[in-house]
């Protein structure tokens, strides 16, 4: 399962989820961003602060850096013995 995540200005920031819903209930969760396309020397810095686990949910605050990247963000989650992946595209554009 994908996770939906809206194209942003690269002056724009917003926080994603992660829905494990109905799988399990992350006790711990790490979320990574890699670029699709071009190269973004910054990539760690998409990610800003760190990752929130509400229920069966993970937030994180995201904030691409350059215009016209697709950056890849994966979520890590788990519980237990229990480990489940979900990833998202961040695509960005100039308004």
């Amino acid at each position: 399962m994908g996770t939906t995540i809206p194209e942003l200005d690269s002056d724009e920031s917003v926080i994603v989820e992660f829905d494990f819903t109905g799988e399990l209930t992350p006790a711990t969760a790490v979320v990574t961003a890699t670029t699709l396309n071009g190269v973004d020397p910054d990539v760690a810095t998409v990610l800003v602060g760190v990752d929130q686990i509400v229920g069966a949910s993970v937030f994180h605050r995201v904030k691409p850096n350059l215009v016209g990247i697709s950056y890849k963000l994966r979520c890590k989650a788990t519980q237990g013995d229990d480990v489940r992946v979900r990833v998202g595209i961040l695509p960005t554009r100039e308004a």
